[in-house]
């Protein structure tokens, strides 16, 4: 067997598991230019199980600014994802699963594309029927909340309690959704 052979089948699942970052040029998604731009720092060592979520405002799909704390009272599953990631289109089924057993309650959806053509984001969202809360910023792997929460594969799931504190932080839904369903049931029964 050719070294070929055997590596492409290890590629194309390496690919298929998850949309890391795969860009050269640029820092990873954890990482941010420090004032000179040349040097890079961890920006999320904080973001542990009961910090409290980082601001952020961007651009829903209709060019709104939406900004985190605008959603507080509300359990909040952040949901980083892109069009062009295979993993991510395959959790949307999911997606739409638990947006549809908790939209009538305390609870918001909220997509975070990693798309750079904004159009194609808005116009798969439509497509797809994919109704709660979506913001991007066309920026990629520069994507301000991304590089915030360093997000360094996607899809990656946050879920905040109703006063902004991360409960449960970079899980896949493909792979733990019934511990998103399990986490946003218990907080929302909280009063």
């Amino acid at each position: 067997m050719s070294l070929i052979t055997f590596c492409i089948p290890l590629i194309a699942s390496a690919i298929l598991i998850s949309c890391g970052d795969t860009k050269t040029d640029t820092p990873i998604p954890d990482q941010q230019k420090d004032d000179a731009g040349q040097q890079f720092t961890q920006t999320n060592s904080q973001l542990d199980i009961g910090s409290k979520a980082p601001e952020f405002t961007m651009n829903d799909i209709d060019g709104n600014p939406l900004t985190l704390s605008s959603l507080k009272g509300k359990v909040v599953m952040i949901d980083f994802w892109a069009t062009w990631c295979p993993p991510c289109v395959r959790s949307i089924p999911e997606a739409k699963a638990i947006w549809n057993s908790f939209k009538k309650q305390d609870f918001v959806l909220l997509g975070i594309s990693l798309d750079k053509d904004i159009s194609v984001w808005k116009k798969y969202v439509k497509d797809q029927n994919m109704a709660w809360t979506h913001v991007a910023d066309g920026q990629f792997w520069d994507n301000a909340a991304a590089i915030q929460y360093g997000v360094g594969s996607i899809p990656s799931v946050w879920i905040l309690d109703k006063e902004g504190t991360i409960v449960l932080k970079d899980v896949n839904p493909l792979a733990e959704g019934e511990k998103i369903r399990s986490t946003i049931t218990e907080l929302l029964a909280k009063k």
